[in-house]
């Protein structure tokens, strides 16, 4: 009978739950799974950091609804992948992440690659994470680690192989390897249906605030079909953008359009469904939340503890968002739903002045490079938003037709994402087209990224909004303190164009408009990994000012409390 090893049967058992491309950053610990990998036909992208290793494996999920898998050496390795083990905890993106480490039986000896308890430093940023500690295990540890981060809510786990149980033998034919089971979604009492079309149903300026809980359930097609029946409106956030077309009549922008709404007089929601949306940051925070504290709220969630953050709900469901969809229409057609034509319109500001378009009279600001990039991409192409201020600039002008094909800052907002986000797409996309935009602040943090994308053939764009400074930080400081007094914030011009080209990619530098259109074609008909550098006016965006909230008026109320900076309306 023959004898397997560790990395054998674990790359054995990958391949029953569908995975067919690893993300990780060459270590010995770990070379036992790639040799195995590379006899079952796996395509391994090898990165230049483990923490743009960990984020490509969660672009690959966003976009493709699937786990991904990225494998990491033992010590700095693990270290350098929390980051984005965290961020996909944040934002609840189904991963494993699998860990090299030294050998149990030296364990406190202090042998290469140790130093830490690799296990403790995962406990409070995955769903769950676990020490391999037989190799018989392997397999069925395996296999609950993909269950933990595909049920119920979407979630990092994380799992630790030391090498001695990695690199040990087992016969194949005692192998009991656990099978790709899933389970069924949970759906929602009819009651709570019920409840819910009443509220719907009576209220006179009803909007949707659909989240990740949409597009993680694969619901955007039953949203469409709800939204078209009611005649509600619907908003997204960056998770959810595209699950209701950006042109759909219904669309009415992200969350934080329902303040301009109140703004320009076209009235406050009285009933809000909030769809697997979570009350936070992207809701206004706390003290300033862009929903009416006399609205009335449905909140729908797989998950039940997250029912009532921040604020008390009227209706609270435990329910997959596809169910709840699904349930929704099945009732919606028991009784007619009003005309709300007028709120629609109101609540998009379809009667409103339009500021003007960005103008190549006021020179080559962040603004023009955004709506020149967004008429320039293909429909269907993929788009990745990395930095401060330049996703807000991108925001206003880019379309989005279908879900998963928007890839923006979470609730960690980390900087630097951008580069392996797209790896990750363009690796689970290899027919459409990836475009990043980043500012230069971002684009430093895994810049060698373009020899990955070189040497694995990725064709991404990346556009560079290149104003030399962290645009939001040194906005920020001159808001606060006054011109003269930017602290860490201005950054060089730098000749992004010419290292990446030094890694192979296609380079165009930018300077005026003129030359943007030109570069732009050329950069997509190179098919090539490509970096256009564009040297931009430092130009505030407003979001900045939002972000601010009470200090950039001034740090001290007319009370005396200071007011804090990037919390809303926070005085203490």
């Amino acid at each position: 009978m023959a004898r397997i090893d560790g990395g054998q049967a674990l790359v054995a058992t990958l391949k029953r739950f569908g995975v067919d491309t690893i993300f990780t950053l060459h270590g010995g610990h770990l070379d036992c799974i790639y040799q195995a990998a590379v006899a079952e036909g796996f395509r391994i992208i090898d990165h230049r950091h483990e923490q743009a290793a960990g984020i490509a494996a969660t672009g690959y999920a966003r976009t493709t609804g699937k786990v991904g898998v990225a494998i990491v050496t033992a010590g700095g390795g693990v270290t350098n992948v929390v980051t984005a083990i965290a961020n996909a905890y944040a934002d609840c993106i189904g991963s494993v992440f699998i860990g090299g480490g030294p050998p149990l039986r030296d364990y406190d000896a202090l042998p290469v690659n140790s130093g830490y308890d690799q296990l403790s430093v995962m406990g409070g940023i995955t769903k769950w994470a676990h020490r391999v500690s037989h190799v018989e295990r392997l397999p069925d540890l395996v296999g609950r680690a993909f269950h933990i981060a595909r049920e119920g809510r979407p979630g990092p786990v994380y799992l630790d192989l030391p090498s001695d149980v990695l690199y040990a033998l087992l016969e194949e034919g005692d192998i009991v390897y656990p099978s790709a089971m899933r389970v069924l979604p949970p759906a929602p009492a009819p009651s709570a249906v019920t409840a819910a079309l009443e509220l719907l149903r009576g209220a006179q300026r009803p909007v949707i605030l659909a989240g990740g809980g949409v597009a993680y359930s694969a619901g955007s097609d039953l949203l469409n079909r709800f939204a078209e029946l009611s005649g509600i409106p619907v908003m997204t956030n960056n998770k959810s953008r595209g699950s209701l077309p950006t042109d759909h009549p219904l669309w009415a922008r992200g969350f934080g359009a329902l303040g301009s709404a109140v703004g320009r007089g076209a009235g406050a929601p009285d009933v809000v469904l909030l769809l697997g949306a979570r009350l936070g940051l992207y809701t206004g925070g706390r003290r300033k939340s862009v929903i009416p504290r006399d609205a009335k709220i449905i909140q729908v969630d797989i998950s039940a503890e997250e029912i009532g953050r921040v604020r008390d709900v009227e209706l609270g469901v435990v329910s997959d968002c596809r169910e709840m969809l699904a349930a929704l229409i099945a009732q919606a057609g028991n009784g007619p739903w009003s005309d709300r034509s007028a709120w629609v319109s109101g609540l998009r500001g379809d009667d409103a002045p339009k500021p003007p378009a960005p103008s190549a009279a006021d020179g080559l600001t962040p603004g023009l490079v955004a709506s020149t990039l967004a008429s320039s991409v293909p429909a269907d192409a993929i788009l990745v938003l990395d930095g401060g201020e330049t996703p807000a600039w991108f925001d206003g002008f880019a379309a989005s037709l279908k879900p998963d094909r928007w890839l923006g800052h979470g609730y960690m907002g980390i900087m630097g994402e951008g580069l392996p986000l797209a790896v990750g797409a363009q690796t689970a996309h290899p027919d459409k087209r990836v475009i990043c935009f980043s500012g230069d602040g971002a684009i430093g943090f895994n810049f060698a990224e373009f020899d990955t994308m070189v040497r694995h053939n990725l064709p991404v764009v990346v556009v560079v909004n290149n104003d030399q400074q962290w645009g939001m930080s040194a906005h920020g400081q001159d808001l606060i303190y006054g011109p003269g007094k930017r602290v860490a914030s201005d950054l060089a011009a730098t000749r992004y164009d010419v290292a990446a080209s030094g890694f192979g990619a296609h380079a165009e530098y930018v300077a005026s408009f003129e030359e943007l259109g030109p570069a732009l074609k050329r950069a997509l008909e190179s098919n090539r990994p490509a970096c256009v550098n564009v040297m931009t006016k430092p130009v505030m965006n407003p979001i900045t000012q939002r972000f601010m909230g009470l200090a950039a008026e001034s740090l001290r109320s007319p009370e005396g409390k200071a007011r804090v900076p990037y919390a809303d309306v926070l005085e203490v």
